[in-house]
């Protein structure tokens, strides 16, 4: 099971949550108005001087194979990305366990 970590601007928020569910997946969480010093773009720390901020999408998926495709098509998605403020960061992981019961 893999945990995908994604960081992005606000404007795309739902542009990527559109690729998540046209991938097949349906659970997934928003953290709204995150702070953030990128590597690519400028920062977006939401003041004056740095305005703008991110937001950020967790998911859990089940199967390695899905996830191996989903974290392929957010790739193919920052590879088409015109303006670096709109690239994404992504990150995922091994969990061990997982329940909402």
């Amino acid at each position: 099971m893999k945990m995908i970590y994604i960081s992005c601007n606000v404007s795309t928020t739902q542009i990527i949550a559109d690729i998540l569910e046209a991938s097949g997946v349906s659970e997934y969480q928003i953290t709204d108005n995150v702070a953030s010093r990128i590597f690519t773009g400028k920062h977006r720390m939401n003041t004056a001087v740095w305005p703008g901020y991110n937001n950020i999408i967790l998911t859990q998926i089940s199967e390695e194979r899905k996830a191996s495709e989903i974290i392929s098509r957010l790739k193919q998605y920052n590879s088409s990305v015109q303006n670096t403020d709109e690239l994404i960061s992504v990150c995922s992981w091994t969990i061990d366990d997982y329940f909402n019961d």
